[in-house]
This record gives C-alpha cells, structure tokens and sequence, in this order.
C-alpha cells in the first residue's frame, strides 16, 4: 500500500541521516575502519591467458567493488555509419550483474543509468586513446561490475584501462578514476556502498595521472558551501594512490609477459 511505502521511505532516509552522522568517528575513523582519506585495498589482474577470445581483459577490485573489462579491436568496422576515416570509434557498454548488490537489482546495458555511465566511460576514454593511429576501424570496450560494493563507475573505469593496456592500445596517459563525498561535515574518500547511501554530496573522478589533467568529473546532490575544493583534492588524492597499485600491475604483468617469451625462445618449459 501507498501508506507501507512511504512509511518505508521515510525509514530509509532516517537511516541515511543518522548513518552520515555517525560514519566518522572524532578520531577520524569511519565505519568499515579506514581513515577519511585512505581509499580500500587495490586488487587487479591484467591478461586472461588465452581463457577468453577478448584482445585485452583485466579484473580491478576495490575492496568488495569487483569489476570486469574485455577489449576488442583494432577491427574492421562492421557498419559504413561506424567508419571514421581519420580515427577509430569507439564503442563502450556497461553493466552490473543481477547478484553484484544485496537487492539483486539487475541493470543491463539498455537502461537509462548504465547508458548515462556507459558514455562517461566512452567520453573519457576518446580523450586518452591514440585513436588516430587506427583510421577506420572500430574498438568495443564491455565493462561490468560483479559486486557492486560503491564506487563502482570507478572501478568500471581503472578495470578498462588496464585492459586497453593489455590489447597493447596506445594512451596518452593512465587514467584513474576515485570518488570522494561528503560523510556528516567531513570530506571522505573511496565511499562504500553503505556511505554511498546515506545521502551525502558525492564526486566521480578520472585524471590522466602523469599530466594530472581531469578528463571526467560528474558530481552527486548539491555540494555544501565551501565543500568542493576538499572534495576535489579528495578525489585526486585518491586517484593518485590507485594509479600507484595499477602501475605495480601492469608492470608485473610485462615482467610475466617478459619473463615467458624468454622462456619459449630458450626452449625451457613454463
């Protein structure tokens, strides 16, 4: 009935409101333990050993956020509409699985929220791609997210571009993405889902790391007053720490790469 409904929507809200006021502590500590300006534990893994028919596929965890991205391409464009004679297009789709959150709540690539945050990533990665060194051709980039524990665009975005990395792609620099938000009065870091939630002013970042330049920045509910600046450092603060554990990655994995091909020329076995 309307009246359970409402009743459950204003219980909702007062959740929200007394979770952003109690999700730091005076000490500086939040909820899930972490301080406002240390992000969750980076994971990731680039290549997929021949298990998958992709040209690049990378997993990029962020704590329980977990997200997956093929790469397809440099190919030849399959319809005349897609041809581009002094660059490739670029095509990028987004979605989160059925079991990625508690309320199973499935979000395919057709509706409105993953068609809006697919564009963002596709946006943001025509500005960091040498797409001028494939003319008509077409690359696809599918990205989507397992668990959906917040921060999920972001993960979507660093879980891309390593793949673009392991299809060998050219780019003009890493792209990294973090969010920040407002948890009670304090500016935070890498929200969870649970902060995510509780209603706070929110930003999405991506930076090309070596140049620092910004090539995405969507923000969520109204900032407070002199706010926004300490969100933005936030982000970028948070952007830079991830940008490090994805540089450990791809370089182990160029190690790995290294390491094997080394291997097959001298006729060891692996």
């Amino acid at each position: 009935s309307s009246r359970s409904l409402l009743a459950v929507f204003k219980r909702e809200v007062f959740s929200g409101i007394a979770m952003a006021l109690e999700a730091v502590t005076p000490e500086g500590f939040r909820t899930d333990g972490r301080r406002v300006n240390e992000p969750r534990g980076v994971n990731c893994c680039v290549g997929s050993d021949g298990r998958c028919e992709a040209d690049g596929y990378a997993v990029f965890e962020l704590g329980s956020t977990k997200a997956v991205a093929y790469v397809f391409g440099p190919m030849e464009a399959k319809q005349r509409s897609q041809i581009v004679h002094d660059r490739a297009t670029l095509s990028c789709t987004l979605s989160t699985a059925s079991f990625a959150t508690p309320a199973r709540n499935f979000r395919g690539r057709g509706d409105r929220q993953s068609q809006e945050r697919s564009m963002w990533i596709q946006q943001t990665f025509e500005s960091a791609l040498l797409l001028e060194q494939y003319p008509r051709s077409q690359i696809q980039l599918h990205v989507q997210v397992l668990q959906a524990e917040g921060g999920g665009v972001a993960a979507a975005i660093n879980a891309a571009t390593l793949a673009f990395a392991d299809a060998g792609l050219p780019m003009r620099d890493l792209v990294v993405a973090c969010s920040a938000g407002m948890l009670g009065r304090r500016p935070a870091i890498d929200l969870s889902r649970e902060e995510e939630q509780a209603g706070g002013a929110q930003v999405l970042m991506a930076v090309l790391t070596g140049a620092k330049k910004v090539s995405l920045l969507e923000v969520e509910s109204k900032v407070p007053e002199g706010q926004f600046v300490q969100l933005y450092d936030m982000a970028l603060a948070g952007c830079e720490a991830i940008a490090e554990q994805m540089r450990i990655c791809l370089v182990d994995h160029a190690a790995q790469g290294f390491s094997l091909r080394t291997s097959m020329r001298s006729g060891k076995k692996v």
